[in-house]
């Protein structure tokens, strides 16, 4: 009789030897140049005070800094996830900004998310601006809109119960 240690080791390589056999032709592709699908890398906005940016996006989002290749103190970069970055930039700004074009970041409650921002003093509100209830989506997904220092907008969202 096989013991469950020998089971266990077995399932372990074969997990392993899947996975090299789906993930080896992707990386080959990758680093051989072939594929020439865009990824996206990282997401450049401006602010008009950088120090109040990092302030909102570390404090507010809770985005980590990352390297900043330039090494001065006009930029600062944050982790997105998946290898995405923000990239902002201290420049002049005067421009407004329209909801439909905004950051979206999911959490697991939107509801929670919403107390954070209270206690911070952060004005949100739904999809029509009318209202601090989230916009109810047809599919499910619950949604939040506020800005951030210079005015862009940013949706927090929460997946539907399944």
């Amino acid at each position: 009789m096989t013991s469950l240690s020998t089971i266990i080791k077995t399932a372990k390589i074969t997990t392993l030897l899947l996975a090299i056999t789906v993930l080896l032709p992707v990386v080959c592709k990758a680093q051989s140049g072939t594929d020439i699908s865009p990824v996206v890398d990282h997401i450049a906005i401006t602010t008009s005070n950088l120090k109040k940016s990092t302030e909102f996006y570390t404090k507010v989002l809770h985005l980590k800094k990352v390297d900043n290749p330039f090494a001065d103190t006009v930029h600062q970069w944050y982790s997105l996830g998946n290898n995405v970055k923000l990239h902002v930039i201290q420049a002049e700004r005067n421009e407004k900004q329209v909801k439909g074009v905004h950051l979206c970041f999911t959490v697991s409650s939107v509801k929670e998310f919403a107390k954070s921002l209270e206690k911070m003093n952060i004005p949100y509100s739904n999809w029509k601006g009318d209202s601090k209830e989230p916009t109810f989506r047809g599919d499910g997904v619950l949604q939040l809109y506020f800005q951030d220092p210079d005015g862009y907008w940013i949706e927090i969202n929460s997946p539907a119960k399944k």
